[in-house]
């Protein structure tokens, strides 16, 4: 049976990105119990861009498997490629890329959309996932036992500072053979802007409603250190964070952070092995 990630978290609130063995005591939780397991979220990166023509029914499918798989599913619309991407007056003047983004496409050289990243995992020799092939590279992710719980708390937004903060508490649940990254995105959904859609007629579409849109990287493209390689079954960490709200943001309301932690080995480098996502709050 699953085990909720929030009896699996400590309760204690401990410095920035510090590891520690699960305290003994009675206020201490309980390590997973036999039988329990924890499995593995998976985050669909769709690569998209506003003049990508075919871009609209890859956001479609991504849509259609988060109904499906709800939390256990976080998708982020990142818009990249300057020739899908790049505004062009005198009705796309938006620019949706980021800096991420941008690396994120030399990384994994992306060259044509739409194109999607599912755990930035391997999927029949390839990085890089075709929409049509997005439903079965998840499903076969999804319902692994994970490597590790992670659960985002104490998120705030303050509107007076424009900053965002919080902390995200993570347990090891079997050994590592590298270490890990976090890496924390500012998410905004339903921003209304122009968009090139094969689907309709006409194709350009003035009040296309963007979901899930990449906003920033808070912490950098790659994130930060987050757990060791030698960390041991059982340990915890929690990295706090603070930042201000990327000044691309139109409705803050409309924001989420996500959080994921991913490998840094060179064998399975810049694989997602879990991530979770949780709207901002006042």
């Amino acid at each position: 049976m699953r085990f909720p990630l929030s009896s699996l978290l400590l309760l204690a609130t401990l410095a920035s990105c510090d590891i520690v063995d699960m305290p003994k005591g009675q206020n201490a939780q309980p390590a997973p119990l036999p039988g329990t397991t924890v499995t593995r979220n998976v985050l669909l990166e769709d690569c998209t861009g506003f003049r990508c023509n075919n871009c609209p029914s890859a956001a479609q499918i991504a849509l259609q498997l988060k109904d499906t798989y709800g939390d256990r599913l976080v998708v982020v619309g990142v818009h990249m490629v300057n020739s899908f991407a790049a505004p062009e007056p005198p009705n796309y003047v938006t620019d949706f890329r980021t800096p991420a983004g941008t690396e994120y496409e030399t990384t994994f050289n992306i060259t044509a959309l739409p194109i999607g990243l599912v755990n930035r995992k391997t999927f029949n020799n390839s990085i890089l996932v075709s929409r049509y092939s997005w439903s079965t590279a998840v499903a076969g992710m999804i319902d692994q036992e994970a490597d590790l719980a992670l659960e985002i708390d104490s998120l705030h937004f303050d509107a007076g500072t424009n900053t965002v903060s919080g902390n995200v508490r993570g347990i090891l649940l079997h050994p590592l053979a590298a270490a890990h990254n976090i890496t924390l995105y500012l998410t905004e959904d339903h921003v209304i802007d122009w968009q090139i859609n094969n689907q309709v007629n006409p194709p350009d579409v003035p009040n296309y409603d963007h979901r899930h849109v990449l906003r920033g990287a808070l912490n950098g493209s790659w994130g930060q250190a987050f757990l060791a390689a030698n960390a041991q079954v059982g340990d915890s960490v929690n990295y706090s964070f603070s930042y201000p709200l990327p000044s691309n943001v139109l409705q803050p309301a409309n924001c989420a952070v996500v959080a994921y932690a991913y490998s840094t080995s060179s064998a399975d480098q810049y694989e997602v092995k879990q991530v979770t996502e949780r709207e901002l709050e006042p």
